[in-house]
């Protein structure tokens, strides 16, 4: 849920205070997932790739 939370333009802050996470650190974990897709449609997508 965090991730697609994320993926649809949530603040990372809201889903920390909405997951109850003690540390941001622990949040942040989703983002790294998004960062991942992020990277993979980049990289699809990239004009250089042409």
């Amino acid at each position: 849920m965090a991730t697609l939370m994320l993926k649809s333009g949530a603040d990372v802050r809201f889903i920390h205070a909405m997951l109850g996470h003690v540390g941001l650190n622990t949040t942040q974990i989703y983002t790294r997932v998004s960062i991942r897709v992020l990277k993979e449609i980049h990289t699809a997508t990239h004009p250089a790739r042409l």
